[in-house]
């Protein structure tokens, strides 16, 4: 694993919510979801919120991870993360940034 592959399975985790709230109203947030339906909020309307939200999270987080934005009180400072066979996914060398950004707002 590499840092393209961490962050097109965290766009694909981002994906996934997205539609179990959409999907399941029985949830907390389903439930809060049916309430906006109920109002007259479109179903496109919702979508496009929580995608925004959610890829706002998701890549903010890798972003941080790499060192590029603060997480929380932390700061700014970045973070080695390994995959299992030691492969290094994150080191403070904007890879992770880079690969995050193709994954949430590239093209393909």
């Amino acid at each position: 694993m590499d840092a393209k592959l961490f962050a097109m399975a965290a766009r694909e985790e981002k994906d996934a919510m997205l539609e179990n709230y959409l999907g399941d109203s029985e949830s907390g947030a389903g439930e809060q979801i049916a309430k906006l339906r109920a109002a007259g909020v479109s179903d496109e309307v919702l979508k496009e919120v929580f995608d925004s939200v959610l890829t706002d999270c998701f890549y903010g987080i890798l972003l941080g991870i790499d060192g590029q934005t603060p997480i929380g009180s932390l700061g700014e400072r970045s973070y080695r993360l390994l995959a299992p066979d030691s492969t290094v996914i994150s080191n403070a060398s904007g890879s992770l940034a880079e690969a995050a950004y193709e994954a949430f707002y590239g093209e393909g």
